[in-house]
């Protein structure tokens, strides 16, 4: 499969963190498994193009803030999306580590008009909010996001009770999915491996 993923934030110091790392895993992963690993993300600072493994192509871009005192939320990386537009058209699935932010929104609705299928999912960083930001992203793109998913990965019962409740009652694309990590190569007392 040709498969793309997209990530808001990659950076030096991980402050993005965990979306990052479990599209690191994922990406070898899949690669490992003989598939076409893509990743598109918004970088700060030099960031080495292996990052997310070998076979996997990575695609990173400038961030940039455009709003002010927002966190996460406020960046952007529009240089992304013209790339990420004409890979869409050969990928066969998209997996948006999704946010209300503007990298990953706007790809999500290239991904609509592109009419290229594709899973969300938000590790814990989509709920009920009382933010006016919030409030105005979910209104106009994120929950026709969620709802327009193939699959919404949750990982925790809170995140999918939070889910459930912004998608409405009914929606079936609700998926538990845990987090990938490489297993271990443990050498076991009595000479047995792990």
């Amino acid at each position: 499969m040709r498969i793309v993923q997209v990530v808001t934030l990659v950076s030096p110091d991980g402050a993005y963190g965990g979306p990052v790392r479990v599209a690191q895993n994922q990406s070898m992963e899949l690669s490992k498994r003989g598939h076409q690993v893509q990743v598109f993300a918004g970088a700060r600072g030099a960031v080495d193009p292996s990052y997310f493994g070998p076979g996997v192509s990575t695609r990173l871009f400038k961030a940039r803030r455009i709003i002010p005192g927002t966190g996460f939320a406020g960046l952007c990386a529009p240089a992304m999306l013209p790339s990420l537009w004409r890979a869409l058209k050969d990928a066969d699935v998209v997996h948006l580590h999704l946010a209300r932010d503007l990298v990953v929104l706007p790809a999500a609705l290239l991904c609509l008009i592109r009419g290229t299928p594709f899973v969300v999912q938000t590790h814990g960083m989509i709920d009920e909010s009382e933010k006016k930001l919030a409030k105005i992203l979910d209104r106009l793109l994120t929950l026709r996001v969620l709802r327009a998913s193939q699959r919404c990965f949750w990982l925790t019962p809170e995140e999918q009770t939070s889910l459930g409740v912004l998608m409405g009652a009914g929606h079936r694309t609700l998926e538990r999915l845990v987090n990938g990590v490489p297993l271990a190569d443990v050498e076991m007392v009595g000479g047995r491996s792990g």
